[in-house]
């Protein structure tokens, strides 16, 4: 019987949990996607890349609001069981406060696993893949990016201005300015258009001249070239957006953070390069505060879980009970704003470092013997 109790407790909590964590990161999710439409708008790239990059930003969503959803969830199904009077199940089944409270722990270490092994492996790995979309992608959208009387430079080491644009897609008056090798390129043309062929994109230009100017190692220029042609193709698909191709820091792998901090904890402390990492005292304390975030962080649920613990020894008649109710949902709230700002006082000092580490355990301690202390004293 005790099984089927402890079971129901369990599913109608990760039932609600599963409800308040989807909402609220479909609503995060929803906002942020509207934000990244500024690949297409202004980035060029294609709805393929925009999707893929988005889906794939869903987990981290959900892996943030996880310590505030497992809180709410809690507070909400220990309430509902008091109000509905589905508490006394426990009690008149031999179920004692203190073994109640002890299962919601072990349930909360179940919910402290499954966020840690999100923040730790799936959702790092999942956010490379996303930019690496944008990295392998073409500029899908590029010819409708181009505006009359406009400079647009929406990709790198690319200017283009257009005086007018005809609904064939014929260009009048066309400049352009293409500084990705080292000699400087600008073209002019009277004529032009945007020709595709399969993924690559070329601009067909009629009649112009082309400035080849030669930089030095100081990037000082020198009378260039002029050369006049009647007919010109131009490839555009060599450029890329300038949208950020190299991986941040939350899309780094852990291993490649373990070893930037070691490195400074225990080695020689000298700065290091790896192939997609550049491992400073700058990077070190980012890499120590991303790695908190990433698995230290996930203890707070645990202790979020003894904290609402708590509610369980209230008594509604009795006339502390708002008090006592809300410095409870009190401290929780506090917990959850702790365990978003703890990582950002992360510094070079050991001690500190140390202090901010053992705060949850800290905190799951003192909150445990109280939890003891008023078991013994409701016996």
């Amino acid at each position: 019987m005790e099984k089927i109790i402890f079971r129901k407790f369990f599913l109608d909590l990760a039932g609600f949990f599963l409800i308040v964590s989807l909402s609220l990161s479909l609503i995060t999710w929803i906002v942020q996607s509207v934000n990244y439409l500024d690949f297409i708008s202004k980035d060029g790239h294609g709805f393929q890349v925009y999707f893929s990059f988005i889906l794939l930003s869903f987990p981290k969503i959900f892996s943030k609001i996880m310590i505030f959803s497992y809180f709410v969830s809690l507070v909400y199904i220990i309430n509902k069981y008091q109000s509905n009077n589905e508490i006394l199940i426990f009690w008149t089944n031999g179920i004692s406060k203190i073994r109640l409270i002890n299962f919601i722990i072990k349930v909360s270490l179940i919910f402290m696993v499954i966020q840690m092994l999100l923040a730790y492996f799936l959702v790092p790995k999942l956010q490379d893949y996303s930019r690496d979309f944008i990295r392998t992608s073409n500029i899908d959208f590029f010819s409708s990016l181009i505006t009359e009387r406009k400079f647009i430079d929406t990709l790198k080491d690319f200017t283009i201005f257009v005086e007018s644009i005809d609904e064939d897609g014929n260009m009048k008056n066309i400049y352009l300015k293409d500084g990705m090798n080292k000699n400087t390129q600008i073209i002019s043309a009277r004529m032009g258009k945007i020709i595709e062929d399969g993924s690559k994109k070329y601009l067909n230009l009629n009649f112009g001249q082309i400035l080849d100017i030669e930089n030095d190692d100081n990037d000082n220029y020198s009378d260039g070239k002029i050369i006049k042609f009647n007919n010109t193709t131009f490839n555009i698909s060599k450029f890329r957006s300038k949208s950020t191709t190299f991986p941040k820091l939350q899309e780094l792998n852990s291993n490649i953070l373990i070893s930037c901090i070691n490195n400074f904890m225990f080695g020689d402390k000298e700065n290091y390069s790896l192939p997609i990492f550049h491992c400073t005292k700058n990077s070190y304390i980012k890499s120590g505060k991303e790695m908190f975030d990433r698995s230290i962080k996930s203890f707070y649920i645990v202790v979020l879980g003894a904290i609402t613990a708590l509610l369980i020894f209230l008594n509604e008649k009795s006339h502390k009970y708002s008090r006592h109710k809300f410095l409870i949902l009190f401290f929780g709230l506090l917990c959850v704003i702790i365990s978003e700002l703890n990582s950002e006082f992360l510094s070079t000092s050991f001690l500190s470092n140390l202090i901010l580490v053992s705060l949850p355990v800290l905190i799951f301690i003192l909150t445990y013997i109280s939890i003891f202390n008023l078991s013994r004293k409701s016996i």
